[in-house]
């Protein structure tokens, strides 16, 4: 099953740092962990950012033999309940 998750992007380009998001989807079955991702805020706030009152997780998704660790918007307890939703109940073809 594919979750839709809104993702974090920090662009370093030398001197300057360019924040954006974008939305990016994930097999539910690869993820490893997803744990509250406190050190973002700090972070955001020195740069000046637009995203500082949101909340942030880190997801680490399992792609073979190595973690990719993904930032993502909202708290780990919000995301793993998207998990749930979209597996439980009906599912269409081998969704």
């Amino acid at each position: 099953m594919l979750l839709k998750i809104k993702q974090l992007i920090i662009e370093n380009s030398g001197y300057k740092r360019n924040i954006v998001s974008k939305n990016i989807y994930i097999n539910s079955t690869s993820i490893v962990s997803i744990t509250d991702y406190a050190g973002a805020e700090s972070f955001l706030i020195s740069e000046g950012s637009s995203f500082t009152d949101d909340n942030f997780s880190l997801i680490k998704i399992n792609q073979g033999n190595v973690l990719e660790s993904v930032i993502a918007f909202g708290s780990a307890e919000k995301i793993y309940s998207e998990i749930n939703q979209a597996t439980s109940g009906r599912q269409i073809l081998n969704d």
